[in-house]
Parts: structure tokens; C-alpha cells; sequence
């Protein structure tokens, strides 16, 4: 989006993401704007046909990519207009000057706050994502819906120059998060519900996938009784929510003291699917997300996500001991004072399972990623107001995990990646994070958790001293869970 402003996102001084009424009013009115063409197309929206095994409509429905690429397009009209005419933003006036400059300048590096690039720009990607998913559409044949939407708006709908790292992080991010918000969605909308209840699920899905809900309101579908789609009931999912506090230390920059400080904390983290339970049928059929938010503190300061793009099964996994061969697509945004970091990567590796017992057992990863475009704090960046640097790169991953009855109680992560930057300071960053969990059951679905966590960076500069920055942190969470395990009681 627009560089040196967060239409998307209040961004404060330190890269805060703090969603404001402008972005609820810009994505409501968006959303409905891209809903608007398919009720013109279907008046008789209390006869549509149910919804078939994969999610899509029978053949009375068919896929409709030309109606998903106009709502693309419609989405990217209405937020320009309304930058331009609602907030008389400058950069929203583009003309046919503007168009041109744009196609024969090409591409620059902008200097937007680490929040609006890692975070609100693969947002609004998911909204072009998910506006092929509403309209009947698969993963693969979604994908090249945010890279028209992002190309179309870098070019189009601002009076800056395009973005590099605006399109990259806008088309990447937006598949995956597109996919996840997809899946939530539908898993909190119940076709066969009615009533008060049924609204409050289709309100509670908007957030997450706005394009699919304003789509389902003037289709008719807020309140057509009919069956669910597969993703409203995966064959497992573990969710918990978690409420606490952390308290953190901030090794500083060189010339800074250390600063302790306690912060309250809100954590949700989904495994949605199992890689030994579910047989790989398409993308994103087994996913993990995880989301903390510390308000008074970082704000969102941890949004994860991993989704399976293929997966094969080394062994029969149902006989003892299990091997899964999987290539994930992967999310990332870290935004504490020690590190700020954010990636769209792809990682492989093998998932295993070792029995203990007939309830218990070991999960083990063991992963290498490469990253195709990662963003690292850097105070000695350079490019105009941005303290971070941009850059490919490739890390590894190792969890160690103890389950009884398919929970979780001990997890172990350890994780380095490395970016060398081609947008900032001269330098090369290392960084490393991980941590232990303990989790403690006191009562039905209730537990509660130790966190210790650890970030650690090392930059090395070609032009300056080399640079280390520490975070520790420890947090105590009460946790609620709930949880669909096939084999297990609980």
C-alpha cells in the first residue's frame, strides 16, 4: 500500500499493529462492494444449491474465475476511492500520469512501518485470495488472484511508484493467510444452524474472511439451511485459548540498559488437522496457527502460520511409530523489542511419532526452510524511515513434543534463520528463537501453562560494529481447550 502511511493499520513508532475503525469501515465497505455484482447475478439467492463434498456448489454452480478477478479488482477500486475521497489521502489520487510513470519507472524498496508491510499487506492479499475461494475456487486456482490484486494496486492504485516487497509479501502472505481465514471461516459458520445463533457464527467469520461473508449475505446464505462444507469439521483440531501475563527483559541496543517489564497476554493457538490422522487431499488440510497479543505492551507481537501444501506418508502410521514426509508454506511475524521479524517461506522436512503407550507418546520435527523474502530489524537500515532490512535467506526447525491422549503437556522449539539483506545495511542477520511450554491440567478442558521463551539476534555489518540484541521472557497462561481426537477420550 501506500509507502510512509498505514492505511491499513494504525502503525505506531515501534511497527504496533492496532486495527482502528478506519480499517473496519475500509473493510466492510469493500466487502460489500465486492458482494454487490453476485447478488445482481443471482436474485433467486433462497434456491441456490447445497454445497457439495469439496466445498464448492454442485454443477447448478460452477467455479466462476471471471466473477472472482472483477471482485479483485472492486476491491482494489473501493479502498482507492476511499483513501481518496473518505480520508483525502494524496497518494489515493492516481490518474492516467500516474499509471504511466508507474509501468515505465517499474519497482523500488518502500519504507512503510514493519507493521503495514508484514502484517496488513498480507492481510488484504487474503482478501483476493478468498475472493476466488468464494466463488468456487481451489487453492492452486485462487493463488494468482493476489498477485493480480497486489500488481494491479502497486501499479494502479497509488501515486508511488510499485512496491517490490509490497507485491512479494502481499501475494505470498496472502495465500496463506488467505487459506487459514479460509478454513476458519467456514469452520465457524454452520449452514445447518438457524436463528440468533447463526448470525452471531456468519458475524463472528467476517473478520476473517470478509470477501466470503459479504458474498454470503447477498447470495442468501446467512440463513439458507444446507450441509457444511468439509472444512466446517476437520477429522481433528486442538484449540486453545489462553489468558495470563509475561514478564520480559530487553537486553537493549549497545548503549542501552537492560528493561524488565510485565505485560498482560492473550494467546490462541489452532492445530487444525492431523499429518497422521489426515491423508493429504489439498493444501492447507492440516495447518497450525498461533496468535499473542499483549495489550499496554507489543500489541500483536507473534502471528504464525504453517499449512501443508503436499504430504506423504513414509510408513503406515496407524501400526506404532509414524513418518510423514511434509513440504509446509509458512507465516511468520515476530514483533518484540529484541527482534522484529517476518518471512513467507516454504519449509521440508519429516513429522514422526513415537508411541510410548497406548495414550502417550513423542512428536518430533525436524525442518530445513528456505525464505523468499524475510524482513529483519536493522536500526542502521537506511532507507528513509525504515529500521529494518529485507532479504532471502534459510533457516532450520526442531520441535520435541510430549502428548498424552493426543494433547500437548511438554514442547520443546528451537529455530535459527539467517537473512542476508538486498534492501538496507550492508549486513548479515542470524537470528534464533524458541522456548519450553509445560502445560498443567487442573480441571475438565482447563490447564495452565509455563512459557520460557528466548530470542536472540546477531547482526554483522559490513561498515559498522556487529550488533546482538536478547529477549528473554517467561509467561503463566490459563488455558482453555477444546478438541476433536479421533481414538482418544478425554
Amino acid at each position: 500500500m501506500a509507502r510512509g502511511s498505514c492505511d491499513q493499520t494504525e502503525c505506531g513508532g515501534a511497527g504496533r499493529v492496532t486495527l482502528t475503525p478506519r480499517v473496519w469501515l475500509t473493510l466492510v465497505g469493500l466487502s460489500i462492494a465486492a458482494a454487490a455484482p453476485v447478488a445482481a447475478q443471482n436474485p433467486t439467492a433462497s434456491a441456490v444449491s447445497p454445497l457439495d463434498a469439496d466445498g464448492r456448489r454442485d454443477a447448478l454452480q460452477e467455479p466462476n474465475p471471471l466473477l472472482a478477478a472483477s471482485e479483485v479488482l472492486l476491491v482494489n477500486a473501493w479502498v482507492n476511492r476511499v483513501d481518496a475521497w473518505a480520508f483525502n489521502e494524496d497518494w489515493a489520487r492516481v490518474g492516467l500520469d500516474d499509471w504511466r510513470r508507474n509501468l515505465r519507472l517499474g519497482w523500488e524498496w518502500d519504507e512503510n512501518a514493519f507493521g503495514a508491510n508484514m502484517f496488513a499487506h498480507p492481510y488484504h492479499g487474503g482478501l483476493y485470495f478468498n475472493a476466488g475461494r468464494s466463488n468456487g475456487l481451489d487453492f492452486w486456482e485462487s493463488a494468482p488472484l493476489t498477485f493480480l490484486g497486489s500488481w494491479t494496486w502497486e501499479y494502479f492504485g497509488e501515486t508511488h511508484r510499485p512496491s517490490f516487497n509490497d507485491f512479494f509479501m502481499t501475494s505470498f502472505g496472502g495465500i496463506a493467510l488467505g487459506e487459514v481465514f479460509h478454513r476458519l471461516g467456514a469452520s465457524i459458520r454452520d449452514n445447518r444452524a438457524g436463528g440468533a445463533a447463526r448470525t452471531w457464527r456468519e458475524i463472528a467469520a467476517l473478520p476473517f474472511d470478509p470477501i466470503g461473508s459479504l458474498n454470503r449475505l447477498l447470495r442468501g446464505q446467512w440463513s439458507e439451511i444446507g450441509p457444511n462444507p468439509d472444512e466446517h469439521d476437520p477429522e481433528s483440531f486442538v484449540l486453545r485459548l489462553g489468558i495470563g501475563g509475561r514478564v520480559s527483559s530487553d537486553s537493549g541496543y549497545i548503549d542501552r540498559e537492560d528493561d524488565a517489564r510485565a505485560s498482560p497476554t492473550l494467546q490462541v493457538g489452532l492445530n487444525y488437522g492431523d499429518p497422521f490422522l489426515t491423508p493429504y487431499e489439498a493444501p492447507f488440510d492440516v495447518f497450525s496457527v498461533r496468535a499473542r497479543l499483549s495489550p499496554g505492551g507489543d500489541g500483536l507481537n507473534l502471528l504464525r502460520a504453517s499449512g501443508r501444501l503436499f504430504g506423504w506418508n513414509l510408513n503406515d502410521p496407524t501400526n506404532g511409530n509414524g513418518h510423514v514426509f511434509a513440504v509446509n508454506q509458512r507465516f511468520d511475524f515476530v514483533n518484540n523489542p529484541a527482534q522484529r521479524f517476518g518471512a513467507q517461506s516454504v519449509e521440508l522436512g519429516v513429522l514422526s511419532r513415537w508411541r510410548l503407550g497406548r495414550t502417550s507418546g513423542v512428536r518430533t520435527h525436524l525442518f530445513g526452510d528456505v525464505i523468499f523474502l524475510g524482513a529483519m530489524e536493522a536500526p542502521f537500515a537506511g532507507i528513509g524511515e525504515r529500521e529494518y532490512d529485507f532479504g532471502p535467506g534459510g533457516g532450520s526447525r526442531i520441535e520435541i513434543a510430549y502428548e498424552k491422549n493426543g494433547l500437548t503437556y511438554v514442547r520443546f522449539v528451537g529455530r535459527s534463520e539467517y537473512i542476508h539483506t538486498v534492501s538496507g545495511a550492508s549486513a548479515d542477520h542470524n537470528v534464533s528463537f524458541g522456548g519450553l511450554e509445560l502445560t498443567l491440567p487442573i480441571a475438565l478442558d482447563l490447564s495452565v501453562a509455563f512459557q520460557g521463551r528466548f530470542y536472540n539476534r546477531m547482526s554483522r555489518y559490513s561498515d559498522r560494529p556487529d550488533e546482538m540484541r536478547e529477549f528473554p521472557e517467561f509467561g503463566v497462561l490459563l488455558m482453555w481447550t477444546d478438541a476433536k481426537l479421533p481414538g482418544f477420550n478425554r
